[in-house]
């Protein structure tokens, strides 16, 4: 006869807790049963409301709040109850649509309290108030940065409908040649040959080779839309001053971790959108504010570690291991198996701007004359590229996790070191199989 066994039941972690469906309206809101007569509530989404919801879940004694992160409509709720001292749980929508049935406000926001109650649900990872204000002027200026590009499309466009050939001669249409043409064009010069004598001595095409290409058709309508393109590049080139400088300010305003100076780059800075000063400055503060130098690792820049900093900050004392860091990146191995089988289908995309950062970064490595540059290009001899440069990501934010955990500086091996382990590798290879075959490999004199 087979033996009773005790029924497992689910227990209750999280006793004093709340589950909020966001809305852009209104917001539903469910606590226990037995803390209230009415556990549902309504709130509208006016700051008043908000206080007033606050001040609800308060007088019930409610510790652990759960809300799905629904667009940006969570965001002022959300820092209402941080500050209130609440443990607010930012879950992803996936997390709570796992049961089919009916679909409504309120039965979504008691269904979220039930399973936060039972602990089922994790928690986003977010960083400080002071980080979470650092990243959201970093990212204005990333979008700043993107519109600048469109700029430079638009007056591409308008030189290519007026038969301009600029962009065959001159690498950068916006670097100090280009500029300076498109700024004469502008201001009502025609002539190619007084056009030409703008030529910077840096440009491999001769005074005569860009007098050729500035020969168009001159058309009214594409001259206006070149003027506009380009008042709108100058306009977004002060946006992102002024970004820079609320960028500044906000470092300042986070705590020091290192009060000793930076250590010089193993390259020099690159002069894109700032100059040489104002990297070095902003090289300093973010050695400052993280505690180690990121930049001392190959392939990641001022502005790549300017990015981690502010999506990430300092303390990753919420990922326990290496593993975890790297699989709220993204970047750690799939686990969509099932029967020792990997699943078909689609992995569910994940956006990460720390992610992206890395793979970028990951990808200049290919040129990096460093052990991560030895192992990137030994990846790419033996997979893809995309695959590759997953891998090389996941070993940097490897290192960008021991570092801020444990403080310490990054140590250069160099291309001689991965040469090295990789022989003796090989050399081990070879004689397991010598081995396998019975035979015994002998060092040739």
């Amino acid at each position: 006869m087979a033996r009773k066994t005790k029924k497992q039941r689910l227990r209750i972690v999280h006793p004093h807790c709340a589950g909020i469906d966001i809305g852009s309206r209104e917001h539903w809101v469910a606590v226990d049963p037995e803390q209230d007569d009415t556990p549902v509530r309504r709130f509208t989404t006016f700051s008043d409301d908000l206080y007033r919801l606050a001040d609800w879940l308060q007088s019930l004694q409610v510790q652990v709040v759960a809300m799905e992160a629904t667009g940006v409509y969570w965001i002022p709720l959300y820092e209402i109850l941080d500050a209130r001292g609440f443990q607010v749980y930012l879950v992803n929508s996936r997390a709570t649509r796992q049961v089919s049935g009916r679909k409504s406000d309120v039965l979504d926001c008691q269904w979220i309290w039930q399973l936060m109650s039972h602990g089922l649900l994790t928690g986003a990872f977010r960083p400080g108030d002071a980080v979470c204000a650092m990243r959201a002027f970093v990212r204005q200026r990333a979008g700043k940065v993107h519109e600048q590009s469109r700029c430079i499309a638009h007056m591409q466009k308008a030189l290519t409908q007026m038969n301009v050939q600029l962009d065959n001669v001159v690498g950068d249409l916006m670097g100090k040649t280009g500029a300076a043409i498109l700024r004469r064009i502008v201001a009502g010069e025609r002539d190619p040959h007084q056009l030409a004598k703008l030529r910077d001595g840096r440009v491999r095409a001769d005074e005569e080779t860009v007098a050729r290409s500035l020969h168009g058709n001159w058309r009214e309508e594409h001259l206006f839309a070149l003027a506009q393109a380009l008042a709108h590049y100058d306009f977004l080139t002060q946006q992102l001053v002024a970004c820079d400088q609320a960028i500044s300010q906000a470092l300042t305003a986070l705590p020091t971790l290192s009060t000793e100076p930076a250590p010089e780059p193993h390259k020099p800075f690159r002069k894109a959108h700032r100059t040489t000063a104002q990297q070095k400055q902003l090289h300093q503060a973010l050695h400052a504010v993280m505690g180690v130098d990121l930049c001392a690792i190959p392939t990641i820049g001022i502005d790549t570690a300017l990015v981690l900093a502010s999506e990430i900050g300092p303390d990753l004392s919420r990922f326990p291991t290496q593993g975890h860091f790297c699989s709220w990146l993204g970047l750690a191995p799939p686990t969509h198996i099932s029967g020792g089988k990997p699943l078909p289908g689609r992995k569910p995309k994940t956006f990460n701007r720390a992610s992206q950062a890395l793979r970028q970064a990951a990808s200049n490595a290919r040129r990096s004359d460093s052990f991560i540059g030895a192992c990137h290009r030994a990846r790419l001899a033996r997979m893809d590229s995309a695959k590759a440069i997953k891998a090389t990501a996941h070993q940097l934010a490897r290192l960008i996790y021991s570092m801020l955990t444990n403080g310490q500086a990054y140590v250069e091996q160099g291309v001689v070191a991965f040469e090295a382990r990789s022989k003796d590798r090989q050399l081990r290879s070879l004689q397991r199989k010598a081995h396998k075959l019975g035979l015994a490999l002998v060092e040739a004199a």
